[in-house]
């Protein structure tokens, strides 16, 4: 026997049990699902996946600024000692563009996880 979270209000339950002390959520195929309790378990689907999305586009966005925080510095520098300056040959644009696609990409999958949850509500 294990403590597992009830999917509907995620409070701990044992993993035996046929129906959550706390809310009633019950895991049997015969029984009738609240509608309320659906839908508060897609709320909650949805919250979590856009959080993890946008913890993923702060990675993208650190990884572009790892590519421009250099970039810059030799910018600086070049300036300074009146050198000509090739920044399209500096390594950081390859992690600039890599952040720049992957953020991009994940706000492209945020329109869509959105998209797919409003699809998915009952309508009014």
């Amino acid at each position: 026997m294990a403590l597992v979270k009830c999917p509907a209000c995620r409070n701990r339950m044992s993993s035996l049990a046929k129906v959550c002390p706390a809310c009633g959520f019950s895991f049997d195929k015969e029984a009738t699902i609240d509608p309320e309790q659906v839908k508060l378990f897609q709320k909650r689907q949805f919250r979590q996946r856009m959080y993890q999305l946008r913890m993923f586009s702060y990675v993208a966005m650190t990884i572009a600024m790892i590519g421009a925080i250099p970039m810059l510095w030799d910018y600086i520098k070049g300036v300074e000692n009146a050198q000509p300056i090739e920044l399209m040959s500096h390594w950081g644009v390859f992690a600039v563009a890599l952040g720049f696609l992957m953020y991009l990409g994940i706000r492209a999958g945020m329109i869509w996880v959105r998209r797919n949850y409003r699809a998915s509500l009952p309508k009014e």
